[in-house]
């Protein structure tokens, strides 16, 4: 198996949930040698809840026209740096 991250070795890896509701619970997970990413069926579950799908119907963008302004009739003053 492969990292999702950095495409490293993942192995199998032994864990122990301190805080369960039923007190000390070992659970298997897999760990990335390269960069430490773990990956296990409740952070799948966490990811696919969080992952939302984006359904947008295109619209048709409508630039508006900007009008000519006549620059001879302003008066421009220079500006001090």
């Amino acid at each position: 198996m492969s990292c999702s991250r950095c495409q490293g070795l993942m192995l199998e890896d032994q864990m122990i949930d301190m805080e369960g509701g039923y007190g000390e619970m070992w659970s298997r997970s897999w760990r990335c040698v390269n960069c430490g990413h773990r990956d296990d069926a409740v952070l799948r579950h966490h990811r696919q809840l969080q992952a939302t799908p984006i359904a947008t119907i295109p619209q048709a963008v409508t630039v508006e026209e900007t009008p000519e302004l006549p620059w001879e009739s302003e008066s421009v003053e220079p500006l001090a740096a």
